[in-house]
């Protein structure tokens, strides 16, 4: 007896649900959302996806109990994920052992000013027990020169650039030979990949983005005819930006103009011009010979008069006006996808079509007029409601799967993709990272205090 087929157009559209299921999956697999309600910010998405493997991208946020500042990061990893691990779960510590005397509201011992929010890594990181003590020891003893130095160091600028650059020589310290000539493998290990990082340290409503290599942060600013515009948050440390290239040339002789950069890249072989750890960049021959050689990590071949790379990062500062709407902090990853501009409208147009899948309830005190404007914001947003309830997602969807076309066709586009496994999809794509922190409009509309001016 014959059984009954479905007709094929019946097992095609199954076969698409699947597919967009499957997608879908992919993309929220490693996506989260923290409600904050604290200060300026009132919710924070992230979400990662994978093209390496292992990822070398992570990210983290806690808040430093000292100050009560916000951190949040992303940290891109190169030459393997060692470095950027690490940092990811070590820079922040030194950021909260940085606290300026005006801005601490109350004493915190050391090891407990970091309180972790969320991260893509074990925030306590397995390390060797002596490791752990030495880092224990390093961050003390930054602590302690911080302290001694407060005069010169007496801004969030100057404090963030401190422990960004004390954690990278802690970083290439530790991967030195001890006293019987021995090297800890993971050190260097550690100390031979390199990081990106993009940090933003936010308290109250005074912002700081500190970047160093090719990250970058974006903030939405609204306009007053309803839409929004993109303003960066610094530049990206690489061959497009002719000052960091003028200067690493500068500090070199001239007999290595043609060496020092070679299709765009650092000796011809890095692309980010500024990073955590990449000590072959950094360190001089004879002591690559010693500790990274056996590792199978020979130094650069036009290597002459190290260093030629750093981690000081650039501090750009912002105070949050009330037509600041949200930041968006993410690795290169998405930026080679979409700019800035396509970014923050992406987020503007999640926002608004999220915000028709909730009941209306007007804030307490909002007049008449107040409320239709709010429901007329609504309306234009009805047409706008995201396949995602994460904004984070919202963006990896649409810079892998394109933002012309209709749904039908963002998903074939996505399927291609994604249906790449990690390690090969290297070759079409880099790993990407997210965090959009959104802002608390009434927040940053009050008049500030006397002691938030400070």
């Amino acid at each position: 007896m014959l059984k009954n087929r479905a007709p094929v157009w019946v097992n095609t559209r199954r076969q698409a649900r699947q597919a967009r299921w499957n997608a879908d999956a992919h993309l929220r697999a490693h996506e989260r959302s923290v409600q904050i309600g604290e200060q300026a910010i009132i919710r924070v998405d992230t979400c990662q996806l994978a093209a390496n493997r292992p990822i070398e991208d992570f990210y983290s946020a806690a808040k430093c109990t000292s100050s009560s500042a916000y951190l949040f990061g992303v940290f891109d990893g190169h030459g393997g994920s060692y470095c950027s691990r690490y940092v990811s779960t070590k820079l922040f510590p030194y950021i909260s052992a940085a606290v300026l005397r005006k801005h601490a509201e109350k004493e915190v011992p050391l090891e407990k000013r970091c309180e972790w929010l969320f991260s893509s890594a074990d925030q306590h990181i397995h390390l060797p027990t002596q490791l752990q003590g030495e880092h224990r020891n390093n961050i003390r003893r930054f602590h302690s020169d911080f302290i001694e130095k407060h005069n010169e160091l007496s801004t969030v600028r100057k404090a963030v650039q401190a422990a960004f650059v004390a954690l990278d020589d802690d970083i290439s310290k530790e991967a030195l030979p001890d006293m019987k000539g021995q090297v800890d493998r993971l050190s260097a290990l550690t100390a031979a990949s390199g990081s990106c990082a993009t940090v933003a340290h936010i308290r109250k409503r005074h912002l700081h983005v500190a970047n160093v290599g090719d990250g970058a942060a974006v903030l939405g600013v609204s306009s007053a005819n309803g839409g929004v515009s993109a303003r960066q948050l610094g530049l990206a440390h690489c061959w497009d930006n002719a000052e960091e290239v003028a200067g690493i040339r500068a500090m070199h002789p001239v007999s290595e103009s043609q060496t020092i950069f070679q299709g765009g890249r650092l000796l011809g072989e890095l692309f980010p011009l500024r990073a955590f750890g990449d000590v072959r960049y950094k360190w001089p021959r004879e002591l690559q010979k010693v500790v990274l050689e056996p590792l199978g990590s020979p130094a650069p071949t036009h290597l002459q008069t190290p260093p030629y790379l750093r981690a000081l990062p650039d501090v750009l500062y912002h105070k949050l006006t009330v037509n600041d709407r949200f930041l968006v902090i993410a690795t290169d990853g998405l930026w080679e996808w979409l700019d800035a501009d396509t970014v923050v409208r992406l987020v503007h147009d999640h926002t608004l079509g999220a915000m028709t899948l909730q009941p209306y309830k007007p804030r307490s005190g909002t007049n008449l007029g107040q409320v239709m404007s709010d429901l007329r914001e609504r309306r234009r947003g009805d047409h706008k409601k995201p396949i995602d309830d994460n904004c984070a997602t919202h963006l990896i969807r649409h810079a892998l799967g394109g933002v012309l076309g209709g749904t039908k066709e963002q998903y074939q586009r996505l399927n291609d993709i994604l249906q790449v496994p990690p390690g090969m999809a290297r070759s079409y794509r880099d790993d990407i990272s997210v965090i959009v922190i959104h802002f608390d409009e009434n927040y940053v509309s009050q008049p500030c205090d006397e002691h938030e001016m400070n």
